[in-house]
């Protein structure tokens, strides 16, 4: 391992380059903004990532030019970029990511990755993004290390040893800092629905935003919860607190709360540093069907932008522009099926903010994606109830959806449903 100074980089790398970043709060983000620093050094620059946090930045001093970003995953970081033609999406399964590297669907010149310091053996921890990390890695050509002493040490398959590094410069600076939004009282009446379907004794998937947080929220009155999960966010960490997760009745990795990725706040990274009771495998690992199959009550919790009458789930686009990614559902719905025990929810607000659109449609938009497939979804909940697919007909599934549906499209929908004949 040579040791360098961030704008180096830009020499090592040369003007035309395929790399891999860190993900998320993963993302190194002193080397990143070296590359905006020199922007003009560079003539074509494949940039290959999933959540970027510092593509605001990118949009703000149009890089489109020279940096074309290739994601797994669409945010308000990167809508600006697909709208512009600049980003480009990638439809992947979580679990398959890693394979695209080292199977070399996707070659690398150089991974951009943030580490812990080394410990005594000479092994960094990726922290809190080991989900393709290492497959990055392991796959390109070269390594480029940013040592981030604020960088948590998280156990698990989680490790790369300083010899497999090519180039490395420390820093001490804070991760990218993920703020839960604020919840609103139709978040707390989805989350409260959803918590009646959680078991005492289940393992909980979960995702990222607002109704996810709300679900979590809503769990206290639960015991004997585990965790194993794509994300691990704050609100688990007060159900850790708290009692209610202690990971005892899992079936496989009892006693630890396991995931791929870690978004949140110094108070989330102070409480996995060091934590035996927290573990992270690259993702190939923790969304691998056969993984899913050995746990006990596994409930996926995922989200949706809309949901058709016969059960059918887009929670990619809107209409035919790529706002999402198909991350970890269609892994953990499908887990959840063979899972003993285990059940797929799918929460959504009923409408759109402002109530000009339903969330539960007649069929999905043209264009629209099919992030899960009906015949996998056992739940359906919204601020008005839950609706229970499993074992139902196509009439019967869209009489139950109607009935969760926003009141004011009722009518609308089961004129609809009469006239496709279900």
């Amino acid at each position: 391992m040579e040791t360098i100074e961030a704008n180096d980089i830009i020499d090592i790398i040369g003007p035309h380059a395929k790399i891999g970043v860190g993900n998320a709060c993963a993302e190194p983000q002193t080397l990143i903004s070296s590359f905006i620093k020199n922007k003009d050094r560079f003539v074509t620059i494949e940039i290959y990532g999933m959540i970027l946090y510092w593509t605001e930045r990118f949009v703000k001093y149009n890089l489109g030019e020279r940096f074309k970003l290739k994601v797994f995953m669409v945010d308000r970081f990167s809508l600006d970029g697909i709208k512009n033609g600049y980003t480009e999406y990638i439809p992947c399964r979580y679990s398959d990511i890693p394979e695209l590297f080292l199977k070399g669907h996707i070659c690398l010149d150089v991974a951009l990755v943030s580490v812990s310091p080394p410990d005594s053996n000479g092994n960094c921890s990726f922290g809190v993004s080991s989900d393709f990390t290492m497959a990055m890695a392991k796959s390109a050509k070269l390594v480029i290390a940013e040592i981030n002493h604020q960088m948590p040490w998280v156990y698990g398959d989680n490790l790369i040893h300083i010899n497999d590094i090519n180039f490395a410069f420390e820093t001490d600076r804070s991760l990218p800092q993920v703020y839960s939004e604020k919840l609103t009282e139709l978040d707390r009446q989805v989350g409260g629905y959803a918590s009646h379907l959680i078991e005492d004794g289940a393992t909980i998937q979960i995702g990222l935003g607002r109704l996810s947080e709300a679900v979590l929220s809503c769990l206290f009155e639960k015991r004997w919860l585990g965790i194993h999960s794509g994300l691990l966010s704050e609100g688990i960490v007060d159900l850790v607190e708290k009692g209610v997760v202690d990971n005892s009745r899992k079936g496989l990795k009892n006693g630890k709360t396991v995931t791929t990725t870690i978004i949140g706040t110094d108070k989330l990274f102070k409480f996995v540093h060091n934590n035996r009771a927290v573990e992270a495998y690259p993702s190939s690992y923790t969304h691998n069907l056969v993984t899913l199959a050995k746990i006990n009550k596994l409930h996926a919790i995922n989200s949706a932008i809309q949901v058709d009458l016969t059960g059918q789930i887009n929670a990619e686009t809107v209409g035919d522009l790529q706002v999402s990614g198909v991350g970890g559902q269609s892994d953990f719905v499908c887990g959840a099926a063979l899972s003993k025990g285990g059940k797929s929810i799918i929460v959504l607000s009923s409408a759109s903010t402002n109530e000009k659109r339903s969330r539960i449609v007649p069929f999905l938009d043209r264009g629209a994606s099919v992030t899960s497939l009906r015949h996998d979804i056992d739940h359906v909940v919204t601020e008005y109830g839950i609706a229970s697919l499993r074992g139902k007909t196509l009439r019967e599934r869209a009489k139950t959806l109607i009935h969760i549906a926003h009141p004011k499209f009722r009518d609308w929908l089961e004129s609809e449903r009469r006239r496709l004949s279900l």
